[in-house]
C-alpha cells in the first residue's frame, strides 16, 4: 500500500486541482471532471456533493449547468478540501492503537507521528489551489490530454451557449 492520503482525500484534491485549472466561472460537467481528474463518476458524485455542502464548489443544474469554484483558488486551502471529505486529521489519535496519547503518556510512535501530523497540518493550512495553478504554468508539469481536451470542450460549450441565447424573449401566442 503506497498511499499517504485516503483514496477519498486524494480524489477530492484531484477534483479541486482540476477545477482550479479550468476556465474560471465556466461550469464544468461532472463527466468532464471525472474524465479529467481520473476519478470514477459515481465516487466523484459523492465527493462533489460534500464539496458543495462545504461551500467550496457551486453547482447549477440544467442546461448550461455544472460545477464552479465557489471562491477564488487563493482562498481555498487544502485543509478545507480535506475537512470537507472528513480526511483532515484531528486530535491526537494514537498510531499504536492505544486510544489518545500525548506527551505526558506517549506511545512508542507518539513523537514520530506527532511530528508528521504537525507538518501535515502546516502544509494543508498554508497550501491553496492557487499553488496548483502556479505549478501548472511550469512547462515541466504534465497535464493530461484529457484535461486539455475537456478544457477545450468546456470553452466550446460556453461559446455555443453565448451564440444560442436568443436576443429577445419569445412572445406567448394568445
Amino acid at each position: 500500500m503506497d498511499r499517504f492520503l485516503s483514496q477519498t482525500a486524494e480524489y477530492a484534491l484531484r477534483a479541486m486541482a482540476w477545477m482550479a485549472l479550468t476556465e474560471p466561472e465556466t461550469p464544468v460537467l461532472a463527466r468532464d471532471l471525472s474524465e479529467g481528474s481520473g476519478v470514477p463518476p459515481h465516487y466523484l458524485a459523492k465527493i462533489l456533493r460534500r464539496l458543495v455542502l462545504a461551500g467550496l464548489l457551486a453547482s447549477q443544474k440544467g442546461r448550461g449547468g455544472g460545477f464552479t469554484l465557489a471562491r477564488a483558488p487563493a482562498d481555498i486551502l487544502f485543509r478545507d478540501v480535506l475537512a470537507a471529505v472528513d480526511a483532515y486529521p484531528t486530535g491526537d489519535r494514537c498510531a499504536f492503537g492505544w486510544g489518545a496519547c500525548d506527551a505526558a503518556r506517549p506511545c512508542p510512535l507518539h513523537a514520530s507521528r506527532s511530528a508528521l501530523a504537525t507538518a501535515f497540518r502546516e502544509w494543508s493550512a498554508s497550501t491553496t489551489l492557487a499553488s496548483v495553478q502556479q505549478g501548472a504554468e511550469n512547462p515541466s508539469v504534465r497535464l493530461s490530454a484529457a484535461l486539455r481536451a475537456s478544457a477545450l470542450r468546456t470553452r466550446a460549450r460556453a461559446r455555443t451557449r453565448a451564440i444560442e441565447r436568443p436576443a429577445t424573449k419569445r412572445r406567448r401566442s394568445p
